[in-house]
């Protein structure tokens, strides 16, 4: 997780339309970006908000820890095709790491002995490589892509080494897991911009350009600052809300 199209809407607010960004196929892309939208305030969100009402705060950390763990052979294959052999091997000692010391993944046991986890996938690879993006393009379910990636895609489900080993079925499962455990973890934010969003079909396209438009490995860096920088909003806003829920209450 993959995270599907909607997760990558975390940052919708933050980004603006590029009117250099052309885009041929944008009333395809326009119906497939209402489809998703559709498919997640139908299915993917009473789904998650049934799972999140179920479960707790710890029990979703430990989920996603798991199914994390289990995409560190993937990372790992992305980052020597990048060549990145200190990520690499990085990611090999995480998967170790947590298979024997963290119950398969459940407990980050590598987060506590200086092993970050770097996350990664095909669409970093290629970028990081120079391939070309090509153009714009909105998959079904998958969401914002390009025809550079579309392929990619597809090459990436027989590329996870776990997947060999466990089965497909497995592979499947993880998705679909992952999709929902992703979408109760983040349904609050989502759901704000979503509703507040006065374009979400620019400001997405805006952002997979940002994010696997042609860079160097130079910009990981920037990239990674972006993120924590990201991150750091996202608390506070919780904070924020969590404050004025308070204030309301008493």
């Amino acid at each position: 997780m993959k995270k599907i199209v909607l997760i990558s809407l975390l940052f919708l607010s933050s980004c603006s339309e590029n009117p250099e960004i052309e885009d041929p196929n944008i009333e395809f892309n326009r119906d497939m970006m209402n489809f998703n939208l559709a498919v997640d305030e139908n299915i993917l969100k009473p789904v998650s908000d049934v799972y999140k009402e179920g479960t707790s705060d710890t029990f979703r950390e430990s989920v996603g820890n798991f199914l994390s763990n289990f995409k560190e052979p993937y990372y790992m294959l992305n980052y020597i095709l990048a060549g990145d052999p200190e990520q690499a091997i990085n990611s090999l000692f995480r998967f170790v790491t947590n298979t024997v010391f963290g119950a398969l993944g459940f407990a980050d046991i590598g987060n506590y002995v200086g092993l970050e986890k770097r996350e990664t996938s095909y669409k970093e690879t290629l970028t990081t490589l120079g391939v070309d993006t090509g153009n714009y393009l909105v998959l079904p379910i998958f969401g914002p892509s390009s025809t550079r990636d579309a392929f990619g895609e597809v090459a990436s489900w027989f590329c996870d080494p776990v997947s060999y080993i466990i089965g497909f079925p497995y592979m499947f499962g993880k998705a679909i897991l992952t999709t929902i455990n992703d979408r109760a973890e983040n349904s609050e934010m989502l759901d704000r911009n979503i509703s507040e969003s006065m374009d979400i079909y620019s400001v997405a396209k805006s952002l997979y350009f940002q994010k696997y438009g042609k860079k160097s490995k130079n910009d990981d860096e920037e990239e990674n600052i972006m993120d924590e920088e990201f991150s750091d909003e996202t608390e506070n806003s919780a904070v924020t809300d969590h404050s004025l829920k308070e204030n309301v209450q008493k």
